[in-house]
């Protein structure tokens, strides 16, 4: 497989949800997003395909407000293993004392900031601010850009007022009916800490609107694209093994790893095998991995694994 399938794969994920169809034998990999081939490697009947997946990015929530609010949906995103930025022109509200589990930290004023080059992947843009004037500025901004989740805090009449007066400068009424406004699933939610799980709470509702869908990072693909050496990735799974069917891992010639299919003994035995094709030269290969408390890999998750071994070149 070369690095041009997963240069691909990253640029598509920038539009939305990817699926990836493989055939084992003889290998065939191909693309499809929105139901269209988009890119292949190898032929064959892809209705056909041996394993299919949806591809989505991980979720990266993007915070305009370092408030209360704010602080509460980093602390839980955190609990999700979610990439978090916050975004506040109060130095005193967005700093590394109330920010504290690695949030990427922007402190520059939301003007400035609306004029300047920023760019993120797929984001999941959440408006928050300690203003009218700065949330309404927010969301002209992130209408603007690429997502794959827009809400703003709010009640129903300032969102109603914010949203007329956005259309009075040109935006689409189509374009205002995909942002999540009041922001949050209706759960009677209160405190900071509440309307922060509801805010959460519709976000994983929207990122899991796809089954059997498997997450990458783009960070990972970006690695992949842009390096030689083996991926191994899960293409069949049963019982309680702790990864699903998609997950990846690389391993670069120079002996960096990035992904993961479960951590643990299946792991090592993974890297340790990828290590051997690097050194021996061999190509495609499919190997399954009992992972019961019986097998040498015995985990207390249990199940099974089959995990298909590929060359980037």
């Amino acid at each position: 497989m070369s690095r041009t399938m997963y240069s691909k794969l990253y640029g598509l994920m920038e539009k939305g949800d990817v699926e990836r169809r493989t055939i084992l034998s003889p290998f065939a990999v191909a693309l499809f997003q929105d139901g269209e081939l988009k890119y292949h490697e190898g032929e064959g009947d892809w209705d056909k395909a041996d394993v299919v997946e949806t591809i989505k990015a991980e979720p990266h929530l993007v915070i305009f407000g370092g408030g209360h609010v704010s602080k509460a949906i980093a602390d839980n995103a955190h609990l999700l293993s979610m990439k978090v930025t916050v975004i506040d022109e109060r130095s005193e509200m967005a700093n590394r004392e109330r920010f504290t589990h690695g949030e990427e930290i922007i402190v520059e004023s939301y003007s400035s900031f609306f004029n300047g080059d920023h760019d993120f992947f797929r984001p999941y843009y959440i408006i928050v601010t300690h203003g009218h004037i700065h949330d309404k500025a927010a969301l002209r901004w992130c209408l603007g850009k690429k997502y794959a989740y827009l809400g703003m805090i709010g009640s129903k009449g300032k969102v109603a007022k914010t949203f007329a007066a956005l259309e009075e400068e040109g935006i689409s009424e189509d374009l205002l009916s995909t942002v999540h406004a009041p922001i949050g699933l209706p759960i009677g939610a209160v405190t900071p800490e509440e309307i922060a799980i509801s805010i959460l709470s519709e976000i994983i509702q929207v990122f899991r609107e796809t089954k059997y869908s498997v997450t990458l990072d783009p960070q990972y693909l970006k690695k992949a694209s842009g390096d030689q050496g083996i991926a191994a990735r899960i293409i069949e799974k049963s019982g309680s093994a702790p990864r699903a069917v998609g997950s990846e891992i690389f391993i670069s010639r120079s002996g960096e790893v990035y992904g993961t299919v479960g951590g643990g003994k299946v792991e090592k035995e993974t890297i340790d095998e990828a290590r051997r094709m690097l050194e021996d030269g061999s190509g495609e290969k499919v190997i399954h991995y009992n992972l019961s408390a019986a097998s040498d890999l015995g985990m207390i998750c249990g199940g099974d694994v089959t995990i298909l071994f590929t060359r980037v070149s």
